[in-house]
């Protein structure tokens, strides 16, 4: 009688995991799955080394962050959607990244826009390279033509003329002023033109499409890629990427990122605009904006803007209006206000 007892337990037992064991396969089972992308690694990938294959970035996807950046997006979303609806613009997108620890999130983030004279950042990091090679000189004289600028909003005020200006003095102007003429006269050097092109290549950025109805065609997350190289040293030296840095905190254009910020903090960026208007000079859209790192102490964030509309004042409004909010979030170490 009491082997029968055990033998009941013991059955009693056995049943009672496997039930456990079938509860749980099934309870697992229809939990939903979540697919989150591991990081990847861009690297150079370059023929010229033999033994070396350096990171130039990684690639990850920001829903590995999305509790971190929630209250962040929420305060985002709130504001776009609001310009959005009252016609201050047509299209906004975001991308916010903290730079020590590679942690991103954006809005519309791959949607497509004209980078425009955001580009000149790359013109700039190629001259820079091939200085570093000893391929050119920064006291290389190279001939300057003012460029046409009827459609350019935004216009330099460096007062230059045609001549001929040393290559240093080209890359300032072309930073500060957003000179379009020192940007042709850059790479209208056939060395500067090829590491331009190569460099563009390398950093595998997106080309225009013949086949697209918009020359729109790059995106904030694709351009983020110039700034966290820069801040990462990874494709210039130490001091390259510092003196570039360092460069584009000295751009004249006030009226986006920096805007939105205290006058203390410090910030490089480059700004970037585009107009189209019909034959009859109508304005049928524009665009502005406006990318680069904001240096919090201790914390320092990429931030890129990118928007179209048909007011460039209201365009104006809208990043720096972005930028204060991301300023914000981080002054209060990412917590929802």
């Amino acid at each position: 009688m009491k082997g029968f007892n055990k033998r009941k337990v013991s059955v009693f037992i056995f049943w009672v995991i496997i039930g456990g064991i079938i509860g749980y396969l099934i309870v697992n089972s229809i939990k939903p799955v979540v697919n989150i992308s591991k990081p990847v690694e861009i690297r150079v990938d370059s023929d010229k080394f033999q033994f070396i294959n350096p990171i130039l970035y990684l690639r990850t996807d920001k829903s590995l962050y999305s509790d971190e950046f929630k209250n962040l997006v929420n305060e985002l979303d709130l504001s776009i959607n609001s310009d959005l609806s009252d016609h201050t613009a047509d299209d906004i997108s975001v991308y916010f990244r903290y730079l020590n620890t590679g942690h991103w999130t954006g809005i519309n983030e791959n949607e497509l826009y004209r980078p425009s004279s955001m580009l000149k950042v790359l013109t700039l990091m190629s001259t820079v390279k091939l200085i570093e090679y000893g391929a050119i000189s920064p006291t290389q004289m190279i001939q300057y033509n003012p460029a046409e600028d009827d459609k350019q909003y935004y216009k330099p005020n460096d007062n230059m003329v045609s001549g001929h200006y040393p290559v240093q003095d080209l890359m300032k102007v072309m930073i500060v002023d957003s000179d379009n003429g020192a940007n042709s006269a850059l790479l209208s050097n056939e060395s500067i033109n090829a590491e331009f092109n190569d460099t563009y290549k390398l950093f595998r950025l997106p080309n225009p499409s013949a086949a697209s109805t918009t020359p729109d065609f790059m995106s904030v997350r694709s351009y983020s890629v110039i700034f966290r190289t820069l801040y990462n040293a990874t494709y210039l030296s130490d001091n390259s990427s510092e003196q570039v840095l360092s460069l584009l905190t000295h751009t004249n254009f006030t009226s986006g990122l920096t805007a939105g910020i205290p006058k203390n903090i410090v910030v490089a960026h480059k700004f970037g605009e585009a107009t189209d208007d019909d034959v009859s000079g109508s304005i049928i859209s524009r665009e502005l904006h406006d990318c680069g790192i904001i240096y919090y102490p201790g914390k320092p964030y990429l931030l890129c803007v990118m928007t179209k509309g048909t007011d460039f004042s209201k365009l104006e409004g809208v990043i720096s209006g972005i930028s204060e909010i991301a300023y914000d979030f981080v002054s209060r170490g990412g917590l929802g206000k």
